[in-house]
């Protein structure tokens, strides 16, 4: 596999110890205690670490299962306390700057078997927000259809390598600060795993790398699915980044399967999301840097592409 390169390449911004944090009043900081552990799973990458204040441990995983500079942050510990009526936690990117802006996470909140704090906080994006890039027009779909702009590695890259850490300082009890040491490394790690992800799924990850256009949906795609399919009552399943759905899509645009990552829903409602999806599913087909047709994929999230708009 050609992950072991990046991997053997950043390994030593992943193994680095960390300096000592004085103590101060304020937030709880947690230092790097032992160094990153990467799972190449079949539907996703993980990458977590711990991390210790001399008192208590905050374990930290980042999750991505897609191309793109998102991943599912997942934060487990006895301080992760948060206030009771918190709907949203604040974090920001250490060091502090204009770049690194305060941001906010739905999250979900539950107990692990030995009584940790077990904290969800969904996708958050380690670089800057693709929906502040112009859309591109995109030669041969429908005038005037506007498509967000190719995922930029590179960028990514630049960004996490400036990031030293990760404060949270809204919905928790007590702020905490978790000193990550750069980022630059770990997101290495996982670009390299992510592209292993798309060779495991058949898929060419070279032409994936400078493709100028992603497999877009043709129409709106929550009319594939059958209006009984989810009901008010299952929304609660699509919090964390949980179900999204994976439609792979051959170069003629056709969906040839569809695959549900990290379940939530039942698996009959899931079942008649896929067949939905697989019976009237039309896509305009991911492009290559020169414009032509390659096999590839849709991923989506039930509420950014398969819920239908109030009242339909």
């Amino acid at each position: 596999m050609k992950t072991t390169a990046l991997l053997a390449a950043g390994a030593a911004l992943l193994t680095m110890t960390a300096a000592p944090v004085q103590a101060q009043d304020g937030p709880r900081v947690f230092e790097r205690d032992g160094s990153w552990t990467l799972d190449a799973g079949e539907d996703s990458c993980r990458l977590a670490r711990s991390f210790s204040d001399g008192e208590s441990s905050v374990a930290l995983a980042l999750e991505r299962n897609r191309l793109g500079n998102g991943a599912r942050l997942i934060l487990v510990g006895e301080a992760l306390r948060t206030f009771r009526t918190a709907e949203q936690i604040g974090y920001r990117y250490l060091p502090a700057s204009e770049a690194h802006d305060q941001r906010t996470a739905m999250f979900i909140r539950s107990e692990t078997p030995d009584g940790q704090t077990y904290l969800n906080l969904g996708t958050i994006l380690l670089g800057p927000n693709p929906f502040t890039a112009p859309p591109a027009m995109v030669p041969g779909r429908e005038e005037g259809a506007m498509v967000l702009a190719p995922y930029d590695r590179t960028a990514e890259g630049e960004f996490a390598a400036g990031v030293t850490g990760i404060a949270l300082n809204e919905g928790m009890l007590q702020p905490l600060r978790i000193e990550t040491g750069s980022l630059g490394g770990a997101v290495e790690a996982l670009q390299a795993c992510t592209d292993d992800l798309l060779l495991s799924w058949g898929l060419d990850w070279e032409a994936h790398r400078g493709m100028s256009a992603p497999v877009e949906p043709i129409g709106p795609a929550y009319e594939w699915i059958p209006g009984n399919a989810v009901g008010f009552g299952d929304f609660a399943a699509f919090g964390g980044s949980r179900n999204p759905f994976r439609v792979m899509v051959d170069a003629e645009g056709k969906p040839t399967s569809c695959h549900v990552h990290w379940p939530s829903l039942s698996d009959s409602k899931n079942e008649a999301i896929c067949k939905g999806i697989m019976e009237n599913g039309r896509f305009h087909p991911a492009l290559d840097a020169n414009g032509q047709p390659m096999a590839s994929y849709w991923m989506v999230d039930y509420f950014l592409g398969l819920a239908r708009p109030f009242g339909r």
